[in-house]
């Protein structure tokens, strides 16, 4: 695990104060989530939507092993972790279905921050066969719509080349590096991050291009346009054709940064969350797509690219804002952006501008 020293006098987190604050945090967590106990996967804590796909017929899963519920047992993305490698990594299980076909899942397996032992990751599941956005709810208690994560924090998203050059990036990277994109494109990736990071990138690129699964860790990231660097978490996920690459960068608080608190589990797993629906959204949208089929698209931030993008899926606005947990007037107000932008006075219009390109 990719670790920092705590502070003097900082004492590390007992199983069982990890344990007792994993059930609390999961507890709150609308999509499926786990606290592991590595190597043996010993299940921690589950959010209830975890235990819901886990066992459909409401039995507990906190304290079973997860390959209890799953036909295999591949290396998972604590092996990947482990010896301060990385800070996580995407594998492919199959959940087992009683009387039914068998579904295969994403499982994003992500360290703790600052933790210096390796017996406990988060695990966030992504499994697209079974749950869809008609399934969760963005409306509060007394009916009126709300945001559930702040999910416009800025995001960059983006495409390198086998060299790591970069090929695409979306607008939100003017924030984050002070700098306009086009001093970005055809920039290396790893002139962008830190020294003492370089090495690491290189890694999480080769690990990913040879297994063909997502890699995360954290880098402090910098195009000279801001006085100090940013320390964001990136995500890398492999394209085909090979060994082309999405990335995307989440900056991360200094406050995030600085805690030695398990806590921040649910801090993590949003994280997560968003950056692997990101990088799986452009892992398909990128493909083929040149700014010159579609002109324009350089402007839009990450947040209007997924909108967009569920859009030419066939997705509508409600359901859009379900699935990234908006409320529907964010989701109107991103598309009125992206109106904009793109020089189009309705939803149809932009449907029939990108799908004719």
């Amino acid at each position: 695990m990719a670790t920092s020293s705590n502070p003097p006098g900082d004492e590390t987190p007992s199983a069982d104060e990890i344990s007792r604050i994993a059930v609390g945090v999961l507890d709150a967590i609308p999509f499926p989530a786990l606290v592991l106990e590595v190597p043996s996967e010993r299940i921690v804590a589950s959010s209830p939507a975890a235990a819901r796909l886990l066992e459909p017929d409401g039995a507990g899963v906190d304290g079973r092993l997860l390959h209890d519920f799953t036909t295999d047992r591949p290396a998972s993305g604590a092996d990947v972790t482990a010896g301060a490698r990385l800070d996580g990594a995407e594998t492919l299980r199959v959940l087992r279905r009683s009387g039914s076909d068998d579904v295969q899942i994403r499982l994003w397996i992500r360290t703790f921050d600052h933790q210096p032992s390796s017996n406990f990751v988060v695990a966030l599941i992504i499994a697209d066969e079974l749950a869809g956005p008609e399934d969760v709810d963005s409306t509060d208690d007394d009916g009126t719509e709300a945001d559930a994560d702040s999910p416009d924090a800025p995001a960059v998203v983006g495409l390198v080349d086998a060299s790591l050059l970069v090929e695409r990036i979306s607008s939100d990277a003017e924030e984050l590096f002070g700098v306009p994109v086009t001093e970005l494109l055809h920039k290396s990736l790893l002139s962008m991050v830190g020294q003492d990071d370089v090495a690491r990138c290189l890694m999480a690129f080769g690990e990913s291009s040879s297994t063909r699964n997502g890699i995360t860790l954290h880098v402090h990231v910098s195009a000279g346009g801001r006085p100090e660097p940013v320390r964001c978490e990136l995500l890398l996920l492999p394209l085909e054709p090979a060994p082309s690459c999405v990335f995307v960068l989440m900056p991360i608080s200094q406050a995030e940064a600085d805690s030695n608190d398990p806590s921040d589990i649910s801090g993590i797993l949003l994280r997560l969350r968003r950056g692997a629906e990101i990088a799986h959204i452009a892992q398909g949208a990128f493909a083929g797509v040149s700014e010159r089929a579609r002109p324009g698209l350089d402007r839009l931030t990450t947040r209007e690219f997924e909108i967009v993008t569920r859009l030419l899926d066939g997705q509508r606005p409600p359901a859009i804002a379900r699935a990234l947990f908006l409320s529907q007037s964010t989701v109107r107000n991103h598309l009125g952006s992206v109106f904009a932008k793109l020089g189009v006075a309705s939803q149809q219009e932009l449907l029939d501008l990108l799908r004719s390109a």
